[in-house]
């Protein structure tokens, strides 16, 4: 029975089709051992729910299909309500037309921000009192983190408030077990700044280094820094190392025998010969090399219309970890480190996964990491602030998988994150939460038409052999809704 079926939003799975899964899953756990009791103490409940509706949708539709060919009816795609397939509309090869410097620089905040010059390094091992907020995101040094606070937090009695380095803690990031009672973090550098009309200032600040807060020298209540702070919070912090060896072989002087080193046809005698004139064996030298890392990272990120990597083995290292889509627990191991090669290694361990963009509330496949590409000069993922002062980390991707999302509200270009696109919220399909936007192209002679930025607070990156994490498994959103028509059923 479709008759409420125009009543509900399109994007929404109609509540007859749910019902009509859980009546199927609550038949057959009545002919199983355990009954309808066991139904909920299994594993993958929400999976095998899922399942259970999109298994009736497919059977519903091959039902239509082959009514249609007998009775010679139209294409069912074209009847109310039925989903269309979702085509790509951009040209994957034809790259992006779009000027990458406008989401980089965040000008949706509008050309009256004035620049602030300069950039202040703090001496490793040095402790330093400063302003202390917090963030919900992991950010890494070479990052923007643009923000809107209340400015008399930045008034003018604060020395070197221009360019004012505060830390920026992260409370959702596990410490290591000898540390349990420090917060990490890093210092952030203002770089420009501007009145935003509201008693409210527009302010955008570089992450610059790592450090580490011992959570007992807090003073006051720190605040997350994307919620409208109204009090000040200091503490002392700690500046943490970076370590950095040398490629090993590259260490080794070969003389005149150098210039054949960059000779394709001579390279592998040349490394004989460096191996030669050292105690170390090849697997010890490859132990602590990266340059086959970075050319294969390299070769990756073409992919994603990525051309432009830094050249600090540091900056590089951590720009790495946020273009390549890496799981939560190895960008923390990464974050953790003070050895830049560790980190390198790190990312060498994750180059030939297989990932994907699951929806942190119930864990539904939402897109694939390798339909990730770049539409800000800063890599496939940044931070932006919306007006209201809230920070979303977002992945940009080409598309997303049809069936998984649906819409919220009306398309806008109000303060759009890319100048000439209209923004649509997109939803769970599954749970209805927020993970993400749709922009589409509002002006001609840009490209892609069509993207999508996923919120990095919403979605998670996992690979498809890996199990979901328990937290999905008991997401309310999504089993509270089940439960309740579970519970109508067996009364």
């Amino acid at each position: 029975d479709d008759s409420d079926f125009e009543a509900q939003p399109r994007w929404m799975i109609p509540q007859h089709r749910l019902r009509s899964a859980v009546d199927m899953m609550v038949s057959q756990a009545r002919n199983q051992h355990g009954g309808i009791a066991a139904l909920l103490s299994r594993d993958n409940f929400l999976q095998r729910v899922r399942s259970m509706v999109f298994r009736q949708e497919r059977l519903r539709s091959q039902n239509s299909d082959q009514e249609t060919s007998r009775d010679g009816l139209e294409d069912p795609s074209d009847q109310p309500g039925a989903e269309r397939p979702s085509h790509l509309d951009v040209n994957m090869e034809e790259g992006v037309r779009f000027d990458t410097n406008l989401p980089a620089e965040h000008s949706y905040f509008g050309s009256h921000l004035s620049r602030v010059p300069g950039v202040d390094y703090l001496e490793v091992g040095s402790s330093h009192h400063m302003l202390i907020f917090l963030h919900q995101h992991v950010l890494f040094p070479g990052e923007v983190l643009p923000f809107m606070i209340d400015g008399s937090l930045f008034d003018d009695e604060m020395p070197g408030l221009d360019g004012m380095i505060f830390g920026v803690g992260f409370p959702l990031m596990q410490p290591p077990e000898y540390n349990r009672h420090k917060l990490y973090g890093v210092t952030c550098q203002i770089y420009e700044k501007g009145e935003s009309g509201r008693q409210m200032v527009f302010y955008k600040s570089r992450a610059l280094q790592r450090v580490v807060m011992n959570c007992d020298d807090i003073q006051g209540l720190p605040q997350y820094i994307a919620t409208k702070p109204t009090s000040r919070c200091y503490g002392m912090v700690k500046i943490l190392p970076e370590y950095f060896l040398p490629e090993p072989l590259n260490t080794v002087d070969m003389g005149s025998m150098a210039r054949f080193r960059d000779i394709p046809s001579m390279r592998e005698k040349y490394q004989r010969f460096q191996l030669s004139s050292t105690l170390w064996p090849l697997d010890a030298c490859q132990e602590y090399g990266f340059a086959e890392i970075l050319e294969r990272a390299r070769k990756k990120l073409e992919v994603h219309k990525i051309d432009t990597m830094p050249r600090c083995p540091i900056q590089l290292s951590y720009w790495l970890v946020r273009n390549l889509h890496l799981t939560e627990n190895i960008m923390r191991l990464a974050f953790l480190t003070d050895s830049v090669n560790t980190r390198f290694q790190l990312i060498g361990s994750t180059l030939k996964e297989e990932s994907f963009f699951y929806c942190r509330y119930c864990n539904s496949c939402l897109a694939l990491c390798s339909d990730l590409f770049a539409m800000s000069k800063h890599g496939v993922q940044t931070q932006y602030c919306n007006p209201e002062g809230h920070i979303h980390e977002t992945n940009t991707v080409y598309r997303v998988m049809s069936h998984a999302i649906g819409y919220s509200g009306e398309p806008s270009t109000k303060f759009s994150w890319f100048p000439g696109y209209q923004w649509h919220i997109i939803l769970c399909k599954f749970c209805a939460q927020h993970v993400g936007w749709e922009f589409k192209a509002v002006e001609p002679n840009l490209a892609p038409k069509k993207f999508f930025g996923l919120a990095g607070s919403s979605v998670r990156i996992g690979r498809a052999s890996a199990s979901a994490p328990a937290a999905a498994e008991g997401s309310p959103f999504v089993v509270r809704n089940m439960l309740r028509l579970i519970s109508n059923e067996m009364e």
